[in-house]
């Protein structure tokens, strides 16, 4: 199954509640996207690229419902925790592979365990959110390196927050970090404009 780009974008559009939060949450996936498959590059693993790269564009499909209708950049954030499973619904309904939709589903943070959305007091359901597969993986690590914002993420500052308020994600991103490699953010952020943190 090769993503059909054009397909994956006219969702995109038909979701986003105005062209200023399209453009900032489509943006954002072909970022993560670019990311990812840099990741993807370093890696002696086999990778599913076309999965991967259709999870990654669809990945913030979810957040447009969290978006109010005259929404710049603003949404909800009791909402916003649960666009994962937003998403991963929408691309099922819209006829994407199961593979697809679980890979959308557990990409916050870095995925997460039952037991720490009991300890964060997340509004999610109370089960494992865990990525399953190698694309899942990627698309949980690339997108740590880009915000909304929008804003890029240093290695350095993303670890530093997730070691002081998530101390099990930060280990997790130190052995991916490991395995899949530090990308250039600094490389990404002169190519789109956008800041790094």
């Amino acid at each position: 199954m090769i993503p059909d780009l054009q397909a994956i974008e006219a969702l995109h559009r038909r979701y986003a509640v105005n062209d200023a939060v399209f453009n900032l949450v489509y943006t954002h996936c072909k970022i993560v996207n670019e990311i990812a498959e840099w990741c993807a590059d370093s890696m002696h693993e086999s990778v599913d690229r076309d999965i991967l790269q259709a999870a990654c564009l669809l990945h913030d499909i979810g957040t447009y419902i969290c978006f109010d209708d005259n929404a710049v950049g603003g949404h909800n954030q009791y909402n916003y925790k649960q666009h994962a499973i937003f998403g991963a619904a929408l691309a099922l309904e819209e006829g994407y592979d199961p593979q697809i939709a679980d890979t959308i589903r557990t990409h916050v943070l870095l995925g997460l365990t039952k037991q720490e959305i009991i300890d964060y007091g997340w509004p999610l359901p109370q089960k494992d959110y865990e990525p399953t597969t190698i694309e899942g993986r990627l698309l949980c690590y690339a997108d740590r390196f880009h915000s909304k914002g929008p804003t890029f993420n240093s290695y350095e500052t993303f670890l530093f927050g997730l070691r002081k308020d998530l101390p099990r994600q930060a280990d997790k991103l130190e052995v991916w970090a490991k395995e899949f490699g530090v990308p250039d953010v600094n490389e990404l952020a002169a190519k789109y404009g956008h800041p790094v943190r």
